[in-house]
């Protein structure tokens, strides 16, 4: 019998749905930052000088054409870029080895390619063009270039400013190449959701204006430009987890699902449990956004309740050779949806169709939805353990990635109480804390049992203030009241 390439349904639910495509357990923050930098700019660089003196040796000892040494300094010399008489060849060698693992400190360089690279850096002439993995952070670039254009603006201008230490290293070769114009689409545009944006689409792109503002104008007041990046695209990870998270309430009228910040030092407990548990949730909420959008895929193919129930096992690949025993496995799942799909209505078989296909997926695929969220979480210090390998997480946040959600709800100079500072977080984040019934109201939404009581939420909000006052972010007063400020002043 004939079948369908579960991977086709795959893109075509991405492109039609999502956005981009978060099919792979290997990305990371840079791939964000490059592909986010390449929009907001509305262009990229070939790199050349870059490209020539800081790429040395691949991981399998390869030295692209016209990077030998020899060449290397030829290039320089040709450039003007190197005094001979000063420097001797073995220093230039050693050199280069450094500038290549100071542009690969996040492991984002596979190779000299354009598509192969994503350098770890915070200037215009460091952003390539279109390279693996980057096309989420095309995506999140292109929402806040559109609903947050102030920030945009702000981040176009400091990637635009050549004064930070790395750039400065280049600066002999910094301009060598060309710039070249991305296309005027931004991938936001071309989905389903945003032609028609449903109330939950509208809070989450307000809730992103309101704490990308407030960002910017923190961004203004810090004193070093790659922090300031590094800020920045801390956030548009965080806000790329959440867009995936709430892609069910985009399409399928599915709940609002809060993130619950475990402050209790990794300690099980109430706490800690309901953190993993919100957890659990989004990544559930993603897999009820898929099962959907498998439907879709499956009606605008022509696939009704017959068709499905005479279909044989589909495969991700259909030319990709199989092992018996996870042949076997997914012909059990199937057999199971179709004895299921026997009693029921075509919308319904078409759906209880997609479930199946997305728990597939997870087993035949290299990655999922899920397990792009999870490495993203895990990469920026979102979740924890620490380890992509470990899949029940929670979310206890590193401090830099604490320090980037805050800037984004406290302007400089501003004080603020801390009820006003879990509102914000919320409100903007969709974060709680703790600290008040409401919170554990806010909680009731995961749709399970809220193990965390009110006493419980209290006390991991008196945990989260000694962090902030260890951070230098808060103050407790005499009167028992704790405000949050951060600095104004460069």
């Amino acid at each position: 019998m004939d079948t369908f390439a579960m991977h086709e349904l795959r893109q075509e639910v991405d492109k039609k749905y999502v956005g981009f495509n978060p099919q792979s357990g290997k990305v990371k923050p840079v791939h964000i930052a490059t592909g986010a930098f390449r929009i907001i700019l509305g262009h990229s660089f070939t790199a050349e000088g870059i490209k020539k003196i800081s790429y040395v040796m691949g991981a399998k000892g390869q030295i692209p054409k016209g990077n030998q040494l020899s060449e290397v300094i030829k290039y320089l010399a040709d450039n003007n870029a190197v005094d001979m008489s000063e420097i001797n060849e073995q220093e230039i060698g050693s050199f280069r080895w450094m500038l290549q693992k100071l542009l690969n400190t996040d492991n984002g360089v596979y190779g000299i390619d354009d598509h192969m690279l994503a350098y770890s850096a915070g200037a215009s002439q460091f952003v390539t063009a279109k390279g693996i993995l980057e096309d989420a952070g095309e995506f999140i670039g292109g929402i806040i270039k559109e609903y947050c254009p102030s920030l945009g603006e702000y981040i176009k201008t400091i990637l635009t400013n050549n004064n930070d230490a790395i750039s400065l290293i280049f600066e002999p070769v910094l301009d060598k190449g060309e710039v070249s114009p991305v296309g005027a689409v931004l991938r936001h545009t071309e989905i389903v959701a945003f032609e028609n944006p449903n109330n939950s689409l509208k809070v989450y792109l307000n809730s992103l204006k309101d704490a990308g503002e407030c960002l910017k104008f923190q961004l203004e007041n810090h004193p070093n430009k790659l922090a300031q990046l590094r800020l920045f695209i801390l956030f548009c990870c965080y806000e790329l987890i959440r867009y995936m998270a709430l892609l069910e309430s985009f399409y399928c009228e599915g709940g609002f699902r809060p993130i619950l910040l475990d402050f209790t030092n990794g300690k099980k407990g109430s706490v800690s449990q309901t953190s993993g548990l919100c957890y659990s949730q989004l990544h559930k909420a993603i897999s009820r956004f898929y099962a959907w959008g498998f439907a879709q895929a499956l009606n605008a193919s022509g696939w009704n309740k017959e068709a499905l129930l005479n279909v044989d096992v589909p495969l991700y690949d259909k030319n990709k050779q199989l092992n018996a025993k996870t042949k076997q496995e997914l012909q059990s799942m199937w057999n199971i949806a179709q004895n299921n799909i026997a009693e029921m209505s075509d919308e319904d078989a078409r759906l209880e169709a997609g479930m199946a296909i997305n728990d597939m997926i997870a087993i035949e695929a290299t990655s999922h939805p899920v397990n792009y969220m999870r490495k993203l979480g895990t990469e920026v210090g979102l979740l924890y353990p620490p380890t992509n390998f470990h899949t029940d997480k929670r979310f206890i946040l590193a401090d830099d990635i604490l320090e980037s959600l805050l800037r984004c709800c406290v302007t400089p100079n501003e004080t603020v109480t801390s009820a006003e500072l879990r509102n914000r977080l919320y409100e903007r984040l969709g974060i709680v804390v703790g600290g008040t019934e409401e919170d554990a109201t806010r909680l009731q939404s995961i749709g399970s049992i809220v193990y965390a009581d009110a006493d419980a939420l209290a006390r991991n909000f008196e945990l989260f203030s000694g962090v902030l006052q260890q951070m230098n972010f808060a103050e407790q007063l005499p009167d028992g009241i704790m405000q949050i400020r951060f600095g104004g002043n460069k």
